[in-house]
């Protein structure tokens, strides 16, 4: 009977092995690949919640795994003290947040980042260094390389117009394919590239075919997004493995290297290179006819403006981007404003220059660098130790490469080339949810590839005393696991609502989008970005039924909306956007009663106190100061919000109607000379008004 039970035991343990080893294959076949068009965000929002999927899977398995061999089953390795210091320093930024709920999640849209992902990502680390058989490495290298071989081919499709008419971005010009970006796509890439090089040098003396075809067409799709940071990255990546490769094999590996890096270059001159002073030397720049370097000269339509600042250069806007980073560290330097609170923070700190670029209107929720993202969000410890594990992996590598032994691993020098490019892409970008798993497993697989297994399972033999029914632990563990999956489903259907709700919202159909936030927000009560949205819907269906002369159902959707944009501040005080909707809503609601107007006054104030450089709050700002009669202040913000952005032609308008009606003939003449002048001679409104004028 006791034999009968053991074997038993080994049943169930295998299964739950081949459980793990499954999941970690999907894990990464299915993240580069999975995207929905039903979601509110198409790509992340659905890769993340995968990898927490999988997560909750590997992770059952793992703990079910100890309970029935009644031993830790846990591996030791060098990342241990550092990926433990990092994430105490993402759970002190968060206790500490200026948003919890955002550093809990992640932040809308994102995502990735939050304190859960890490969380997630750090226990697949250890799973896999604990319970992934070595020998099976190989079979996922297949299914990460098959995965990015289906993602390339979309790309290049896309590059010839597959689904030009579905994207709003010029897809056909930098792909992304179903990776939501083109520079994300292009980072991920430059990992895969490597990886499949490492595997080409496998076979010094052979070429394998198939793999370098592969690299090629990863390659290719690389050029095809355009993107510099991936490009430089990839650089990087080469660099680092030629430079070893060479130093160890010397001539012997001399022909694969002009091999390879000469398919690569013939790539480059045929279709075009991202980097600049490159490109001029390519085929589709050497081909073009010379009337097309004259168009491309001319930056500004005729007769625009003279500080009409047209398309801003995206390293312009990242500088300016990286100095109100700086700014937000040098005001909270230990800790930063909380994991994932970028949106709210540099709204605070939010250089003036960022106005007078195309983009002074978006939003932006990482810094477009992921160290200085760090180093806002979570402070000098927070930096330090990202910092950290960078520095001890890279130390730990090469202390291996060292090693005798270790002339004749190509592989692992191709993966650890891999992940060294992933630094450089987050210099210029950030992580997303396919490069953090990149960023946290690739040294897991080097570790497993490398390390002693006498050295390395210690915490193996340690026995676990368990004076439960060992069948009582393992139906809980696998109902909290059932339970956790189910809740995911139960989040991923309110998106489902929310974006549909969403986009009825700003349809116009207030109905429709009342009906699915409000689901929304009954499937994922804890979100305050679904309450704020319910508002507006509420509020526009509360004044439809008091035309209607419906008082009850109109009062009832008036407190619902206003009571819901209360809940979402009390969550998320600091989120500007939640008070620009408290004023929307407010505002709106002058409607019936001019009361209203004071507090959707004070509200603006609150979010021109949390956003003291942004135009647009300062001039509707303006506007109800004029409409609250106080025409002083009014005055003034549209003076200031000038100020702020120099060429904001609504301000100048504005100051053209104030002056016009309050007689200040000569001032309402020169603010509307000044658009047409200095901004758009053909502005209709400011002529209009300026003919008006004695």
């Amino acid at each position: 009977m006791e034999k009968y039970v053991k074997i038993q035991n080994i049943m169930r343990v295998a299964l739950l092995d081949k459980i793990i080893e499954i999941s970690f294959y999907l894990l990464f076949f299915l993240v580069p690949l999975i995207l929905t068009p039903f979601n509110y965000e198409l790509f992340e929002y659905n890769k993340m919640m995968l990898t927490y999927g999988l997560t909750v899977i590997i992770i059952t398995a793992w703990v079910v795994k100890m309970v029935l061999n009644q031993r830790l089953i846990l591996k030791r390795t060098p990342l241990d003290i550092p990926l433990f210091i990092f994430l105490i320093s993402q759970a002190v930024s968060t206790f500490l947040s200026w948003d919890r709920h955002v550093s809990v999640y992640g932040y809308y849209s994102r995502f990735n980042g939050g304190l859960l992902s890490t969380i997630s990502y750090i226990l697949l680390f250890s799973a896999f260094t604990s319970n992934f058989p070595k020998n099976k490495i190989a079979k996922l290298i297949k299914f990460t390389s098959l995965s990015a071989f289906l993602v390339s081919i979309y790309a290049v499709l896309e590059h010839f117009g597959i689904d030009k008419n579905i994207w709003v971005q010029d897809v056909q010009n930098r792909v992304f394919s179903t990776l939501g970006q083109p520079n994300w796509l292009a980072a991920y890439l430059s990992v895969l590239i490597m990886i499949v090089l490492g595997q080409v040098l496998e076979n010094i003396k052979k070429i394998d075919l198939v793999k370098l075809i592969l690299s090629a067409v990863f390659f290719l799709t690389l050029l095809f997004t355009k993107s510099r940071s991936g490009f430089l990255g990839l650089t990087f990546g080469l660099i680092v493995f030629w430079s070893y490769q060479l130093y160890i094999h010397k001539k012997a590996v001399l022909k694969k290297l002009l091999l390879i890096n000469s398919l690569f270059l013939i790539l480059i001159f045929l279709f075009g290179c991202p980097i600049s002073k490159i490109n001029r030397f390519t085929l589709p720049q050497l081909i073009k006819p010379p009337d097309a370097f004259v168009e491309e000269t001319v930056t500004k339509p005729i007769g625009s403006s003279i500080i009409d600042i047209g398309i801003t250069e995206s390293a312009t806007i990242r500088n300016i981007v990286w100095q109100g980073s700086l700014e937000i560290f040098k005001n909270y330097p230990l800790f930063g404003t909380g994991v994932e609170t970028f949106a709210y923070s540099y709204f605070k700190y939010r250089p003036v220059e960022h106005n007078m670029t195309s983009e002074w209107d978006f939003l932006y929720n990482k810094a477009h660098n992921e160290f200085l993202n760090y180093a806002a969000t979570s402070g000098i410890f927070g930096l330090g130790s990202y910092l950290l594990i960078i520095m001890v992996f890279i130390s730990w590598f090469i202390k291996y490469l060292l090693r005798p032994a270790a002339s004749d691993q190509r592989l692992t020098t191709g993966l650890f080339a891999a992940w060294v490019t992933i630094p450089v892409t987050n210099f210029f970008g950030f992580s997303v949810v396919i490069i953090q798993l990149f960023y946290f497993l690739i040294p897991a697989i080097l570790i497993l590839l490398i390390s002693s297994d006498s050295k390395e399972r210690i915490k193996e033999n340690s026995q676990l005393k368990i004076k439960l029914n060992r069948k009582i632990i393992i139906v809980s563990l696998f109902l909290l696991g059932i339970y956790l999956l189910f809740r995911l489903c139960l989040i991923w259907l309110a998106d489902f609502y929310f974006a549909k709700g969403s986009h009825q919202s700003k349809a116009q159909e207030y109905q429709e989008a009342y009906k699915n936030i409000k689901q929304a927000t009954l499937l994922n009560n804890n979100e305050p970005y679904y309450k704020d949205e319910l508002a507006f819907p509420a509020i526009e269906l509360g004044l439809y039924y008091f035309g209607e002369n419906n008082s009850t159902k109109s009062a009832q959707f008036i407190n619902e909306g206003v009571n819901s944009n209360q809940q979402a501040l009390l969550i998320s005080p600091r989120n500007v956007n939640y008070w620009k909707t408290r004023t929307r809503i407010l505002y709106a609601l002058t409607q019936i009663d001019e009361n209203y107007l004071t507090p959707a006054i004070t509200s603006l104030q609150k979010a021109k106190e949390l956003s003291p450089t942004d135009p647009k709050i300062r001039y509707n700002l303006a506007l109800l100061y004029d409409q609250s009669g106080d025409k002083q202040k009014a005055y003034q913000e549209l003076e200031e919000t000038i100020k702020l952005k120099i060429n904001y032609r609504d301000a100048y308008l504005a100051q053209g109607v104030f002056y016009t009606r309050d007689n200040q003939k000569e001032k309402a003449k020169e603010a509307l000379n000044f658009i047409l002048k200095r901004i758009n001679p053909n502005d209709e409104e400011a002529n209009k008004l300026l003919e008006e004028l004695p």
